[in-house]
């Protein structure tokens, strides 16, 4: 008789569990719920034709990595190209380009 009440108590704690946990997960007004927030990326290609060295290429990382909005940033030293994933709510191809030629290369946007 003891068994079964121990086998009793512990379906009822298993049961509890399972409920209370799919009732968390399926709660649309828990507080656990994330906005979820859509970017608008756009990708760029810019020809810089003077950029040659690692040193170039740091230079160029530094000016562009200090624009809000970069996403990703891939710079191909053999084919002198550079290609800007961007936020475009918060940058334009125009303010990567104006960034590279501050640091001091000519640069001229491809696409």
């Amino acid at each position: 008789m003891k068994k079964l009440y121990i086998i009793i108590f512990v379906l009822s704690l298993t049961v509890n569990f399972v409920y209370s946990n799919f009732i968390f997960k399926n709660n649309l007004h828990s507080n656990d719920m994330r906005e979820t927030v859509l970017v608008a990326e756009k990708t760029i290609t810019i020809k810089c034709s003077e950029m040659s060295c690692k040193a170039c290429k740091q230079s160029i990382t530094k000016a562009i990595n200090k624009i809000e909005g970069i996403i990703k940033l891939d710079i191909n030293l053999e084919d002198k190209i550079i290609t800007v994933v961007l936020d475009e709510s918060k940058t334009d191809g125009q303010a990567v380009l104006n960034a590279i030629i501050g640091a001091g290369y000519d640069a001229e946007l491809i696409n």
